[in-house]
């Protein structure tokens, strides 16, 4: 039996017990489920992947199913990005994305319908290598991999650029380095996936072989980058008290802080007071060394008594603020606006605005005029 061959079975084991570990395990991910769904869906992906490499390598499977799951294969970058969306609290618009990816995925199966489905996985690569509608096969392939490749690079780039809003200690620094790392060489991981694929279709001989590779390198880096994710606490992304471990909460539930609302007046009159709110930096340690309390009672109390998260919380008076300005007789442009009040780019002025106001700045500042 050859090494190579038991890849593809560990993987399926190592990813179903990472499925198990991500759904149920409380500490890493935060409170919100969804964070949880989405990587979990992706961990599958690659787990049905592994189980129909092994089973189509060992014609263990009805050859109508074998390498079905390529076309889940455009899921995998979809998902990245919507994974470190959610754990960075990004704004994303779902809805907007739906009917693109469902038209996307039509257009996926629609390609692959005129064949015949009673072939094995390497037959039916060997006929592609024959056939004149192979050469557009490829192009498909080449094109979602690219699209995959793009997402998780942007993905990489949007956790590099998301803020933290706590100081890190010297062991999360280092966590947080390792964890940008291993994206990175997810990353890179997609691209030796696109150019075994590749090979593969170019040397059937040795297809099945370039298969169990691929599977060797899902099992690696996503069993190492979900294992170190969920290590790295949401809470440095969203400043909610409830996205701490379950033990944290606990233990500061049974502290002095009893009853946070006096400390939510403290705090809302310092913010305000000291106008905190226009530093695009601002981290909840920064309130908390202020008022000498750690940052999960500032966390807990602006959790509790105003019913938001801290970036919300000090948006509100950067909005506030930015209304006035809208409101002057020779308002500057939005975008300068934008940064006077603390918001670091102009999309996140619009996206909190319009979050806050149910309008966008544009629409808020015509319907004042008019009412002048």
């Amino acid at each position: 039996m050859n090494v190579l061959s038991v890849f593809p079975v560990l993987s399926v084991i190592f990813g179903l017990v990472l499925i198990v570990f991500i759904l149920f395990n409380k500490f890493g991910l935060g409170n919100d489920k969804k964070i949880r769904y989405v990587l979990s869906s992706l961990v599958f992906i690659y787990v049905v992947t592994a189980l129909d490499y092994h089973l189509s390598i060992n014609n263990q499977i009805p050859a109508t199913y074998s390498g079905v799951t390529y076309f889940f294969y455009h899921f995998t970058g979809l998902l990245f990005y919507y994974f470190i969306a959610l754990y960075t609290k990004s704004e994303i618009n779902i809805k907007k994305w739906v009917p693109v990816v469902v038209g996307y995925t039509l257009v996926r199966i629609l390609v692959f319908l005129p064949f015949d489905h009673d072939q094995n996985l390497q037959d039916f690569v060997e006929v592609l290598e024959t056939s004149n509608y192979g050469v557009f096969v490829l192009v498909e392939y080449i094109l979602v991999s690219a699209i995959n490749i793009a997402l998780m690079f942007l993905a990489y780039k949007k956790l590099k650029k998301a803020p933290l809003l706590i100081e890190l200690n010297e062991s999360e620094k280092n966590l947080y380095k390792w964890i940008k790392i291993i994206i990175a060489a997810i990353v890179l991981m997609q691209i030796v996936v696109f150019a075994t694929t590749i090979l593969g279709s170019l040397d059937i001989g040795h297809f099945n072989l370039y298969l169990k590779f691929e599977t060797l390198i899902y099992s690696i880096f996503f069993f190492i980058f979900a294992f170190s994710i969920m290590h790295f606490p949401v809470f440095a992304y969203s400043g909610n008290f409830e996205d701490l471990s379950t033990s944290t909460i606990e233990k500061y539930a049974k502290s002095s802080l009893s009853d946070s609302s006096d400390l939510f007046e403290k705090i809302k009159a310092i913010v305000n007071k000291e106008k905190m709110y226009l530093d695009f930096d601002l981290k909840l340690n920064t309130v908390a060394t202020k008022l000498d309390h750690s940052i999960h009672h500032i966390s807990q109390a602006i959790n509790q008594n105003a019913k938001m998260s801290f970036p919300d919380f000090i948006s509100s008076f950067r909005i506030e603020e930015a209304k006035k300005k809208l409101m002057e007789l020779k308002p500057d442009t939005i975008f300068a606006i934008s940064l006077d009040v603390g918001f670091n780019s102009k999309a996140a002025f619009y996206t909190a605005f319009k979050k806050s106001t149910q309008m966008t700045p544009t629409e808020f500042k015509k319907l004042h005029n008019s009412l002048d």
